[in-house]
């Protein structure tokens, strides 16, 4: 006797969906990997563009406010570096109540050298800092991690 099968079995619709969710499930790490890549160079890129904000403030004399509380000048500009989140701020030393302060919230671990002061701050005009002979930062994320450097210079720089 000659059977015809018109459609698929059980098995084979199991083994098809099987597949799929196996592939998914690949797709999902592969994209959450890259997610968290992302998540890591956006923070560590914030972090950067913070340190050289404070640095072209600084370097341009610039005063947040009115003259009058500047004193017709400048003021230093710095990052204050806390384990969740930078703070931008005017003046020598950071001051936790100024209004003025720029906050920006990271996801990413921050580690400092253990002579690495907290606040990293350039001096008006010259853009110097008082890290002798560098300021080492480090963030870290699961396998990733990034140094950020800065010089007594003000040089910025990164790696990957």
């Amino acid at each position: 006797m000659h059977r015809t099968s018109k459609g698929f079995s059980l098995i084979e619709v199991l083994v098809v969906i099987g597949i799929f969710f196996l592939i998914g499930g690949f797709a999902l790490f592969v994209s959450m990997d890259a997610f968290r890549g992302s998540s890591f160079r956006s923070d560590r890129d914030l972090l950067v563009s913070a340190l050289q904000r404070a640095r072209a403030q600084a370097m341009n004399n610039i005063c947040l406010g009115s003259a009058v509380d500047c004193n017709y000048d400048g003021k230093p500009h710095g990052v204050h570096i806390q384990s969740d989140k930078y703070v931008i701020f005017q003046g020598d030393p950071y001051d936790s109540t100024d209004s003025l302060n720029v906050p920006f919230d990271s996801s990413t671990a921050v580690t400092k050298d253990p002579a690495t002061p907290m606040d990293i701050i350039f001096q008006q005009l010259s853009g110097n800092t008082s890290c002798s002979p560098t300021c080492e930062i480090t963030l870290a994320q699961g396998s990733k991690d990034s140094m950020i450097t800065v010089t007594d210079t003000g040089r910025i720089w990164w790696t990957n």
